[in-house]
């Protein structure tokens, strides 16, 4: 059946679209031609300068070995030359002491001559010999300490020690070495006061040191604080010995050291 006028102008259309197409496929092709062209010519541009780059870092590698080595072997060189100088003049000095040592007349024998007697003196007389000193007098050995106060003074959870701040410096001086002495964790200050909650193991320690310092201490002032601070300690513990309390319902251990002179109407009371 022939194309009618309808079907040509399909077909014309489909041809031009083909053409076009074609164009566009053509124009494609062209671009990636040239950029196939413009990849290569880069990479003949890079390998290019890397080449000339490489070739201008070995060039002044080259520069700078040489110069390396013309500085070096020029001071190696003349040292070199110095040394062998300086073996030179060494030899041909040894020589020299050698002939003359060897021309040097023999030294004269030296002929037996009494040898001179050393003058007599008479022998200084003794000095008389010092009085010894008087020993000093030897302290005292700590007595035994009583182990039912400690064995009390252990049992104590925690007992509360009111005394002047020198107070509690000389104790924790004396007794902060023992092994079972701990630091309280907070120690409160009043007007020149400290309260100071200490363990038991901690009044055991201060005890125990206390009674040795109390003996063995170079300067009495420390015996007499010592040996004070331990009896007021020892008394203390004591009352719990006497009236032995555990758990609630009793007062808190309580250890004041402040002693104080008795009121007037307390003095006239008792005249």
């Amino acid at each position: 059946m022939p194309f009618g006028s309808g079907d040509r102008a399909q077909l014309q259309r489909i041809i031009k679209q083909l053409g076009e197409l074609t164009t566009d496929l053509a124009a494609i092709k062209q671009q990636v031609s040239d950029q196939h062209r413009l990849i290569e010519q880069t990479r003949q541009d890079t390998t290019a300068a890397i080449t000339s780059g490489l070739a201008e870092i070995r060039a002044v590698a080259r520069d700078g070995l040489a110069r390396t080595n013309d500085i070096v072997t020029g001071p190696l060189a003349s040292i070199g030359n110095e040394l062998v100088a300086i073996r030179g003049a060494i030899t041909q000095l040894d020589t020299q002491v050698k002939a003359q040592a060897a021309s040097a007349p023999p030294a004269p024998v030296a002929h037996n001559t009494p040898e001179p007697q050393p003058e007599l003196r008479p022998a200084p007389e003794p000095e008389p010999t010092p009085r010894p000193e008087p020993e000093p007098e030897a302290l005292q050995p700590p007595g035994q300490q009583d182990t039912e106060t400690l064995r009390a003074a252990a049992g104590i959870s925690a007992a509360t020690l009111h005394a002047h701040r020198d107070t509690w410096e000389f104790l924790v001086k004396h007794a902060g070495t023992d092994q079972h002495f701990h630091l309280p964790a907070e120690v409160q200050d009043a007007a020149g006061t400290v309260l100071a909650k200490v363990s038991g193991p901690s009044l055991v320690a201060a005890l125990t040191s206390l009674h040795r310092v109390s003996h063995t201490a170079a300067e009495a002032g420390t015996r007499a604080i010592a040996a004070h601070l331990h009896e007021r300690l020892t008394e203390t513990v004591q009352e719990i010995v006497t009236r032995p309390h555990r758990g609630d319902g009793a007062d808190a251990v309580r250890i004041v050291i402040d002693d104080r002179a008795a009121p007037a109407e307390a003095r006239d009371a008792e005249q």
